[in-house]
């Protein structure tokens, strides 16, 4: 009976109570586990930060390629002379020296310039619009100090018509005074060169 008593005490249930020194252990190796857990997601973190870095980085590289070669094949294009540009070049030398040369023959004394027989017939409405208005538009503003259309287009119809230099003087004597002596034989120079110049193929 005594020894039953004993038993009963040591036994509940039929199974053996766990000793202080197993539950310590079983503890123990759970916390280790729930360190190493937390030490790996940490780990796992820092490197997934750098792997997103290094892909990031690669991107950015490949936007700005360190290729060369279309700079030097556009460098060394540059530098080869085509063709028909020496040729070119050549051709606008001697349209140069054709034009100083037609200028160099247009009179410079008034009375010369006012006697020399004009080809009225070069002179079309193409040539007035496209040079002699705008230069003679920008004289008048240069004189009066603002555009003056009216006179301009009176101008521009007496030259039409084949007027006289010394004609067209008279006329605008009266709007530009001192000025307008100068400005008759200046245009007269710019027909007479304009003129010249459209028979010998130097402007369109």
């Amino acid at each position: 009976m005594g020894s039953g008593g004993t038993r009963g005490e040591h036994t509940v249930g039929n199974k053996t109570p766990a000793s202080p020194g197993t539950a310590v252990s079983t503890n123990s190796q759970q916390a280790n586990q729930t360190r190493k857990k937390g030490r790996i997601d940490v780990k796992d973190v820092f490197n997934n930060d750098d792997d997103d870095d290094g892909t990031n980085n690669a991107k950015k590289r490949k936007l700005v390629p360190l290729d060369y070669g279309d700079e030097k094949k556009k460098k060394a294009n540059e530098e080869t002379p085509k063709p028909g540009k020496e040729e070119s070049t050549k051709s606008q030398e001697e349209k140069r020296k054709h034009i100083k040369s037609l200028i160099d023959k247009i009179p410079t004394d008034k009375n010369a310039l006012f006697g020399y027989q004009l080809d009225w017939a070069v002179i079309d409405n193409t040539l007035m619009e496209k040079r002699i208005r705008p230069w003679i538009n920008k004289k008048i503003i240069e004189y009066i100090g603002e555009p003056e259309p009216t006179l301009v287009d009176f101008i521009c119809s007496k030259v039409m018509a084949g007027s006289s230099p010394q004609g067209i003087l008279d006329d605008v004597q009266m709007v530009l005074d001192e000025e307008a002596e100068v400005f008759v034989v200046k245009m007269w120079r710019l027909l007479i060169y304009e003129v010249e110049a459209k028979k010998m193929g130097l402007v369109k």
